[in-house]
Parts: structure tokens; C-alpha cells; sequence
């Protein structure tokens, strides 16, 4: 397997730099992806919040909006930022993006989202990518999905993530979303197909190596989001016997996790350096003593250092 093909999905609240940090240790070639960020508060927002680090190449930003001329504006910040690649949105279907007529409602405005790749590609010469679904609501015609992709790839889009399920809108909330819909790999892949000179990302449900064994060569990556947060150390199974990595211990993993944040500690909380670390010693013996010891170090604000005299049982 080419480790390049793995990448680490966007994630609302939980792929901030300190994940993406987590995440870079287990794995030096995985494809990063920031959280979804619209337009509006990457414009206001001070820049130094999402500076790009040296050791997080590849990286890419996901920005969400309707507006061309925002993300013209934000084409140019995004270059000053050094990422690697702009994805847009085009997936999500939280009431707030419903509101702001974003994320998966673009899905029904090709002819716009064609403009906003060219109002990008006019400011940046980087790879512009989409994140969507195979369609909307209970319709599991892929006419719109077709659509989608004729238009955006003439105005400059080569790769497409595809969260192969359909986005309900109106009223379902993005965790019903992630489950209720039904997967349809075989849709998705009649669509990779259909273009065989674009790249086509796979997303959705993939918890397991068996599905990772099935599909990785098959599409051109995997887009992983969940069961990477909840199991970091998953990765470990994903990559074993590659080059990436040697094999490292959950304790090695702290160390380093600590030793990497160091410089970023100033002004943050317990909370912000440590919430994602939950998930290290995942469905072993030792999980439930390590989630209360973390819990009691962000509640008290006790010393970080304390994590480190874990032991495992």
C-alpha cells in the first residue's frame, strides 16, 4: 500500500493543530486536513491561529462558503499560510450551513462552485480539491453528482473526496447524517470510473483494515476521519510493515506528543493541549484508568508532567 494514499479527514472541533500534531507522529506521509473553517472567520480571524507548521506537509485547508469573492480573499491569505491545497466544503449538512446556503447545499449550484475555483485559481496557483457527497436527500440518482464534477473540473478541479452517502437537509443532524444515509461504495466507484483522468478520494465508514484492504487500490486515497480519532493508534495497524514508521509505544507517543506541543503551550488550557489524547490507549486493559487520570489533569489544571508516570496495566 502507498502510505501517501491515507488521508486524515476534516473534522469539526477536532482536527486542530494539536491533533494534526498527534497524528504527524504515528505517521509521517498521511495526508492532513484542517477543520472546516468558513471564509468569514478565516478572513477576521488572526492569521497566527492558522499558521502552518513545517513537520504538517502535507496540508491541506477546507474552506466553507457560497461567495466567490470570499474566497478569492481568502486564496491569497491561504498562499501567505503556506498550505499545500484548498478543499471546499461541499459535504456538510449541519442546520448552519443549511442557513448559509454552504457545505452540501452547493451540491445544487454547480455553475457556482465552478466560479468559486476560478475566483481561487485567479489569486493561487494551488490544487483546488472538493470534499461532497453522492447526493441529496433520498434521491440516489447521481445526476448531480455528475454535474458537479463536469463543471468543476473544466473550471480547474482534479480530485474529488467523495463521502459516499447522500447528505439529508432539513433537519437531520450531522450525526444522523454520518449514519442514517446508507453507504454506497459501488456508487462511488461507478463515478471514479466514469472519470478516469481525475482522482477520486473514498470516504465514509472506514473503520477497518478489511475495507482499507478492499478499496485502497481501487480508488486513488482513503479519507479516514472518526475511528482515527477515537483510536489514534490505529494507524499503527494501517502502516505496519511500511517504512513510514517503526513501531512505536503509547508511551513513546505521549513523549513525543508533549515534547512537539511544547512550544505552543503559552496561554492555553489543559483542555485545548490534551483533549485529544482520549483515545491513545483505545480498547485496551488500561484505557479506563488513563481517561480518568487525563480527565483529573484538564479538570484540575494539574501538571502536564503527570501524564507521563502512566503506566499501563
Amino acid at each position: 500500500m502507498n502510505i501517501s494514499q491515507i488521508h486524515l479527514a476534516p473534522m469539526v472541533g477536532r482536527t486542530d493543530f494539536f491533533f494534526r500534531a498527534l497524528i504527524r507522529i504515528l505517521s509521517k506521509e498521511i495526508n492532513l486536513y484542517t477543520e472546516m473553517i468558513t471564509c468569514d472567520t478565516f478572513i477576521h480571524t488572526d492569521r497566527k491561529d492558522y499558521k502552518v507548521h513545517p513537520e504538517e506537509h502535507f496540508i491541506a485547508i477546507q474552506l466553507a462558503g457560497s461567495k466567490p469573492e470570499m474566497f478569492s480573499k481568502c486564496a491569497s491569505m491561504v498562499k501567505d499560510n503556506h498550505y499545500d491545497e484548498i478543499n471546499i466544503n461541499v459535504g456538510c449538512p449541519s442546520s448552519k450551513v443549511v442557513k448559509g446556503e454552504f457545505g452540501a447545499c452547493l451540491m445544487k449550484s454547480p455553475d457556482l462552485l465552478a466560479e468559486i475555483i476560478q475566483s481561487i485559481k485567479s489569486q493561487v496557483d494551488l490544487p483546488v480539491s472538493i470534499k461532497t457527497r453522492l447526493g441529496l436527500d433520498y434521491d440516489e440518482d447521481l445526476s448531480l453528482l455528475i454535474e458537479l464534477i463536469d463543471k468543476t473540473s473544466k473550471a480547474g478541479c482534479r480530485k474529488f473526496i467523495i463521502h459516499a452517502r447522500n447528505a439529508i437537509l432539513g433537519g437531520m443532524s450531522p450525526k444522523k447524517n454520518r449514519s442514517i444515509p446508507s453507504i454506497r461504495y459501488h456508487d462511488a466507484l461507478q463515478i471514479k470510473n466514469k472519470y478516469p483522468h481525475l482522482q477520486f478520494i473514498l470516504n465514509g465508514e472506514i473503520n477497518d483494515l478489511e475495507t482499507i484492504g478492499m478499496y485502497v487500490e481501487t480508488f486513488d486515497g482513503l479519507m479516514i476521519g472518526r475511528k482515527i480519532y477515537d483510536d489514534p493508534m490505529f494507524l499503527q495497524n494501517i502502516y505496519r510493515g511500511s517504512n513510514d514508521m517503526p513501531k512505536l509505544s503509547r508511551t513513546d507517543v505521549l513523549g513525543m506528543y508533549l515534547q512537539t506541543i511544547s512550544p505552543h503551550m503559552k496561554g492555553k488550557s489543559n483542555y485545548i493541549l490534551l483533549r485529544h489524547l482520549f483515545g491513545l490507549h483505545y480498547n485496551t486493559p488500561s484505557s479506563k484508568k488513563w481517561k480518568k487520570l487525563l480527565h483529573e489533569v484538564i479538570q484540575e489544571e494539574q501538571s502536564i508532567n503527570r501524564l507521563l508516570e502512566f503506566k499501563e496495566n
